[in-house]
């Protein structure tokens, strides 16, 4: 027996050189001829020098020729490990509820000198800057992205590999800054609606509720449950501010006509309503976030700009007729409040209104507190990076996890919505000292002068490595 297996082991097995010595293609596959039976025996096949990625490549990206080539995410590696997936109508929706915030309300407070064509220029105007400086960072967010093998950065970490490490810590200290004043401004105005709601409630109370409904949604949920959540008080902004659109242009019809004919072109009329407007249009906060759940590529990121950036145009675009409309009506002298405005034209559209100012804060808060935890992780990062010892490349300083923040996420979640919490409640001025502080000094220094130098500084990298 010993023999006729040995015989039979000779028989299958070629007597020429191992099958290592068959280093050209063709003639393994000659050898996969010759000999079929060994090409099907269970023998771990060796590897092939350059396998084809699998899954595709996570971020494409028009490359030059002299670009280091990216190697393919692992099989296991990908967005939905944190629970969050790729959904471009997710990011339309953040992007629609984040960009209709606290400053559209005050909106027509600003533009009431200049008049409804002045107005309409200087708000079209803003939102083309805007979209392009935001089109900006999305195309260094994904440049970020690939050159660092992360799935997610921050304006922080932008600012830090493009600027250098000093002007990083100060645009950082900006940036949180903004980001927090955003947030505080959020809290203090959906505090004060659920004060109007329910006289009696502690204004601490009034304050946490829907921040704390907010902070376990995010921290403990996939993002498909912070997604539905967002959709659903999308929708409801969008009809309560067609309710009150129609309401308006209903009862102020002839003089939403006569408002037409007054004009100021001076810019002293025109001027101070361009940071409002940038502030109300403005998302610029969660666009790295965006660049993480939109998809694979820079263009899905545009395309998902420009849809959900319009959605607040045409809001913003139609409140501000309406509201300059009435006023005119009414005397400009006797214009103080937009809201107090409506409501003595109608006072049944309080329903609306109430609705549209909770929707429009509660969506803004959401897209903050989802994308401001990891600005503050890599702002910490960054700053004891400055003041450690040893030193390291801030340029390469990106998370080693760039898909979450892992078990600090939800820390940094409730630290992020906390303070503001108590701020709101034991500051009556909150609101109104938020937002001046994020519409004109932040928001003009971050977002007017940062992203198109910030682009211009990475081009001219790209093109010393060439």
């Amino acid at each position: 027996m010993s023999l006729c297996s040995q015989r039979h082991h000779l028989k299958f097995t070629p007597s020429s050189p191992p099958a290592t010595t068959f280093r050209s293609p063709h003639l393994r596959r000659l050898r996969t001829l010759l000999f079929p039976t060994l090409a099907s025996a269970k023998t771990p096949p060796s590897p092939s020098p350059l396998p084809f990625p699998s899954p595709r490549r996570q971020w494409r990206w028009r490359r030059g020729s002299s670009d280091a080539v990216q190697e393919p995410l692992p099989a296991g590696s990908s967005a939905s490990e944190s629970g969050e997936k790729k959904s471009f109508w997710a990011a339309v929706s953040l992007i629609v509820g984040t960009a209709v915030g606290p400053g559209m309300l005050g909106l027509p407070s600003a533009t009431i000198r200049s008049g409804q064509a002045p107005s309409a220029a200087a708000i079209l105007l803003s939102w083309v800057y805007v979209v392009s400086s935001i089109i900006l960072v999305a195309e260094i967010s994904f440049a970020a992205m690939e050159e660092g093998g992360v799935q997610e950065v921050s304006f922080t970490g932008l600012a830090s590999s493009t600027l250098g490490a000093g002007p990083g810590a100060v645009v950082a200290v900006v940036y949180a800054a903004l980001s927090f004043s955003l947030l505080v401004a959020c809290v203090a105005g959906i505090g004060s609606l659920v004060s109007q709601l329910f006289p009696g409630v502690n204004p601490v109370l009034a304050n946490a509720l829907f921040p704390s409904f907010a902070g376990v949604l995010i921290a403990f949920f996939p993002f498909k449950a912070v997604d539905g959540a967002n959709r659903v008080l999308c929708g409801l902004m969008l009809f309560s501010i067609t309710a009150l659109v129609v309401t308006g242009v209903s009862v102020g019809r002839s003089s939403l006509l006569k408002s037409l004919g007054y004009a100021c072109w001076s810019p002293g009329a025109i001027l101070p309503a361009i940071p409002v407007t940038v502030l109300t249009l403005g998302f610029h906060v969660i666009t790295p976030f965006i660049c993480k759940i939109v998809g694979d590529s820079v263009y899905d990121a545009r395309k998902a700009i420009l849809i959900g950036g319009s959605v607040p145009l045409a809001m913003v675009l139609s409140w501000n007729a309406v509201i300059l409309g009435l006023a005119s009506a009414g005397g400009k002298a006797a214009f103080d409040d937009p809201i107090k405005l409506l409501l003595s034209v109608n006072p049944a559209v309080l329903p609306a209104v109430r609705g549209f100012a909770f929707a429009a804060l509660a969506t803004s808060l959401i897209g903050y507190a989802v994308s401001f935890p990891k600005q503050l992780a890599d702002t910490v990062e960054l700053i004891v990076q400055r003041f450690s010892p040893k030193k390291g490349c801030v340029q390469q300083a990106y998370p080693s996890s760039g898909s979450s923040l892992g078990r600090n996420g939800a820390l940094l979640t409730w630290t992020v919505l906390v303070i503001p919490i108590f701020i709101a409640s034991f500051f009556s001025a909150a609101f109104s000292k938020a937002l001046d502080f994020a519409g004109v000094y932040a928001n003009c220094f971050l977002f007017g002068i940062l992203p198109p130098v910030m682009a211009w500084i990475h081009r001219a990298m790209k093109k010393k490595r060439v």
